[in-house]
C-alpha cells in the first residue's frame, strides 16, 4: 500500500503512523501546493521550482535546498508509478484545501492509464471526539500520527471513470495554466492571481500592524488550505500598489516581521 499525501508535514505525520500501525502504507508526497502558479510542465521542472521561489521568497534557498527538495519530488512520483505498475494498491488522503484537490488531480492523471486498486480517504469536516465534543480539522496536516488509522473506516475506492474525469480536470487546469486554482462549490476551477485579495482587504486592521499577526489571523479565521506564502506575495503586491505602506521592521529575523499601515486615498493619490 502507497499513501499519497500533498503536504510536507502530513508526510513526515504518515511516516510515524506507518511505523506505529500495519496498516499503513509508505507515504509519498505529491506536488506540494500545485494549487499555486505555473502548472505547465513537470512537477519537478523549472516552472515549479520558480514558484517555489516565489512562494517561499522570505526564505532565502541555496541551490542545493531546491535541488534536494525537488529530487524528493521526482523519488516520490517515480516510488508512486513504479508502485502503480507493480499493481500495488494506491490510497490517496485528500481534503477540500485546493491544493489537495489539485494534487489528487494530478495524481489522477499519472495514473491515469494504469490498473492498479486505487482508493481515497476524504477528510471530514468534523470529527466527533464524544458525544459533548466535536474536532475540526482543514487539513490533514492537523491530524495527529496515532490518529490516521482511525480514518481508514472513511476509505473509498476511486472508479476508473472517476479517475479519468479527475485527469481531464488535470489536464484543463494545465491548458489554462492560471496564477491560482481554487475550490469553488466543490468544484476545481481557475481563478485570477487576486482571488483572495478580498479576505485580505477585509481583514486589514486600522493603524498599525505586524505582517505576521495578519497572515495568522486569516489563516486562523479562514481555514482554506492557502499558504501563508500566498498571502504574504499579495501582502508584498499591496504594498507595490500602494494600498499599505512599511512603517518599519519590527524584526528582521522574521520573515513577516515589518510593520504595516493601510494608505487612506488622498494619500495614494499624493504619492
Amino acid at each position: 500500500m502507497v499513501e499519497v499525501v500533498f503536504n510536507d508535514s502530513t508526510k513526515g505525520g504518515m511516516a510515524m503512523a506507518q511505523k506505529k500501525h500495519r496498516e499503513i502504507g509508505a507515504p509519498v508526497g505529491i506536488g506540494f501546493n500545485l494549487d499555486v502558479g505555473d502548472i505547465s510542465g513537470a512537477v519537478d521542472g523549472d516552472e515549479r521550482k520558480a514558484v517555489f521561489v516565489r512562494l517561499f521568497s522570505s526564505v532565502e534557498f541555496k541551490p542545493s535546498d531546491l535541488a534536494h527538495f525537488f529530487g524528493i519530488q521526482r523519488h516520490d512520483v517515480d516510488d508512486l508509478m513504479n508502485a502503480a505498475r507493480k499493481g500495488e494498491a494506491i490510497r490517496v488522503w485528500k481534503s477540500d484545501a485546493a491544493y489537495s484537490a489539485c494534487g489528487f488531480a494530478y495524481v489522477c492523471d499519472l495514473i491515469r492509464d494504469i490498473d492498479c486498486p486505487f482508493s481515497a480517504v476524504h477528510l471530514p469536516k468534523h470529527v466527533p471526539v464524544d458525544e459533548n465534543t466535536i474536532q475540526a480539522f482543514s487539513s490533514w496536516a492537523e491530524v495527529p500520527d496515532d490518529q490516521f488509522v482511525a480514518f481508514l473506516p472513511l476509505e473509498k475506492p476511486i472508479p476508473r471513470m472517476e479517475k479519468w474525469v479527475h485527469a481531464d480536470i488535470w489536464r484543463n487546469l494545465a491548458c489554462e495554466n492560471a496564477p491560482l486554482r481554487a475550490v469553488i462549490n466543490g468544484t476545481l476551477l481557475s481563478v485570477p492571481e487576486d482571488f483572495y485579495d478580498d479576505i485580505l482587504a477585509k481583514e486589514l486592521p486600522d493603524g498599525d500592524f505586524v505582517m505576521a499577526r495578519l497572515i495568522g489571523n486569516i489563516l486562523g479565521r479562514y481555514p482554506l488550505g492557502v499558504s501563508d506564502g500566498w498571502y504574504a506575495n499579495r501582502i508584498e503586491k499591496m504594498v507595490e500598489d500602494g494600498t499599505l505602506t512599511v512603517v518599519s521592521d519590527m524584526d528582521r529575523s522574521h520573515p513577516y516581521g515589518r510593520v504595516l499601515r493601510k494608505q487612506n486615498a488622498s494619500q495614494k493619490e499624493g504619492k
